[in-house]
């Protein structure tokens, strides 16, 4: 077993840079031996990984498939060595976390704050982003776990869901925009001001776009996309642009000043949840995790 993992290692250090000497630099040890070690696992697997070429090495279309697993098999192998090394050292490895805007914005900091606490030695990496960005990188391997909205379809079977929290869309603006003041919103209303949504986020563009035919009227155009929360609620404070969000945000410390406007009818409803791989099920800082996201999105 331990052999195999320093093999894949190898292997993934030599995809990763595009050539035995890359890999070998990467990993400290000699070119010569990262060379046996991919001849060995290529007859291992009775395929070859690498198509040899004058400035280096690309995957075969058997390299890739492989690439994937062994991506999942380092992150599990490390996490078993930590938690077999946390009653010795407190090291508790490194856990790479995609997260949509919401729970990026709401509920990840302070789970993540007391997730550390609880596994001092635990880095982690925090991608915020929308699903077209996250999902890829946990279907590839290069993240283990994205916590967002759940697709409804298109999951590959080796990834699990775990479900964390239902989430309302609505529609937001600042305290003293002039719908905020309104007791009846009508489509034309809502029509009037610019949009500003967040970058890459077609469910949400989708959802607004449903509740304008639900309404009886188009969609307006969006004025403008952002790839920062931050940003586009700061733009929503000092402007009349109208968006679209979780309404968990509103009641969070990047929601300030900004208010749900009324509606005749509901934006959207979706369910909300943890995807990894099915390999990392019984890691304990990812089981941790989910659970301190089940309690935060459980408090008033």
């Amino acid at each position: 077993m331990l052999q195999n993992v320093a093999l894949l290692r190898q292997f993934l250090a030599v995809a990763k840079g595009g050539s035995i000497s890359a890999g070998a630099q990467a990993l400290s040890i000699s070119q010569p031996a990262v060379s046996k070690a991919i001849h060995r696992l290529e007859r291992e697997m009775g395929v070859a990984l690498f198509e040899r070429r004058a400035r280096g090495v690309v995957l075969t279309r058997f390299g890739i498939a492989l690439l994937r697993h062994a991506k999942q098999i380092e992150t599990e192998w490390n996490f078993a060595q930590s938690e077999l090394g946390a009653f010795k050292s407190g090291r508790t490895g490194h856990l790479r976390i995609g997260a949509g805007p919401y729970f990026g914005g709401a509920l990840l900091p302070g789970a993540i704050s007391e997730l550390q606490s609880r596994f001092p030695g635990l880095r982690i990496n925090l991608q915020i982003d929308a699903n077209p960005k996250t999902l890829p990188g946990l279907f590839s391997g290069d993240l283990d776990i994205v916590i967002a909205r759940i697709p409804t379809s298109n999951i590959p079977d080796y990834i699990e869901t775990r479900h964390i929290t239902n989430i309302r869309q609505c529609v937001i603006a600042a305290a003293d925009h002039p719908l905020a003041r309104k007791r009846r919103v009508t489509a034309a209303d809502l029509v009037a001001y610019p949009w500003i949504l967040y970058e890459d986020d077609d469910e949400t563009v989708a959802s607004r776009d449903n509740m304008f035919r639900r309404l009886g009227a188009e969609a307006p155009r969006i004025a403008l996309m952002s790839t920062s929360l931050l940003a586009i609620f700061q733009l929503l404070r000092t402007g009349t642009y109208l968006s679209s969000v979780a309404s968990g945000l509103l009641t969070s410390q990047v929601g300030h000043g900004l208010v749900e406007i009324p509606l005749p009818i509901e934006v959207s409803r979706f369910k909300g949840g943890a995807m990894f791989a099915r390999t990392l099920a019984n890691v304990a800082p990812i089981n941790a995790l989910i659970e301190l996201l089940r309690r935060s999105a459980a408090s008033p």
